[in-house]
C-alpha cells in the first residue's frame, strides 16, 4: 500500500510539474507577415527548415534551387541573447557547404504574434527591431 502510495505522488508530481513547462517559446509554424503592403509567409518547422513564401516564389524548405544550386535552408535560433538571434542557413546540398547566412533578431510579441527584422544584403544582424521590423501572425 505505501508503494502504491508513493508512486501516485510521484506521478502526481511530475504530472504537476510538467504542465508548468514553458512552450511558448517555440517559434516553429507558420506565419503571415505584411511588408510594405506585400503579403509573406513563413515556415519555421520543427526540424529546423525555415521556407519563405512571396510573390508566389517559395524560398527555402529543405531543397530548392537557389542561383542555380540544389539548395536547403535551415534555421537557427539563440534564445540565450536579447533579443533571439536567428539565423537562415542556405546549405549547397551537392557540395554540402554553406553558401551564406542571413542574420536576424526574433521576438515573440504573443503565442499567435512574432516579430522579426533581418540584416539583408550583407549587412550586420540588427540589434533591435527600431528599422524594417515585420511583424507575423500565426497561420497554424
Amino acid at each position: 500500500m505505501k508503494t502504491l502510495k508513493k508512486t501516485s505522488f510521484f506521478l502526481f508530481l511530475l504530472i504537476t510539474l510538467s504542465s508548468f513547462t514553458d512552450t511558448s517559446s517555440s517559434y516553429t509554424g507558420k506565419w503571415k507577415g505584411e511588408d510594405k503592403g506585400d503579403i509573406g509567409f513563413l515556415t519555421l518547422s520543427e526540424d529546423s527548415y525555415a521556407t519563405f513564401e512571396f510573390n508566389n516564389q517559395t524560398m527555402g524548405g529543405k531543397s530548392y534551387v537557389h542561383n542555380d544550386v540544389k539548395a536547403s535552408m535551415t534555421y537557427v535560433v539563440n534564445k540565450n541573447v536579447t533579443p533571439n538571434s536567428i539565423d537562415f542557413i542556405i546549405t549547397d546540398l551537392t557540395a554540402k557547404k554553406e553558401l551564406g547566412r542571413l542574420k536576424g533578431i526574433i521576438k515573440k510579441i504573443t503565442d499567435n504574434k512574432i516579430m522579426l527584422a533581418i540584416g539583408f544584403g550583407g549587412k550586420a544582424r540588427p540589434t533591435d527591431f527600431s528599422e524594417d521590423a515585420i511583424y507575423f501572425n500565426r497561420m497554424k
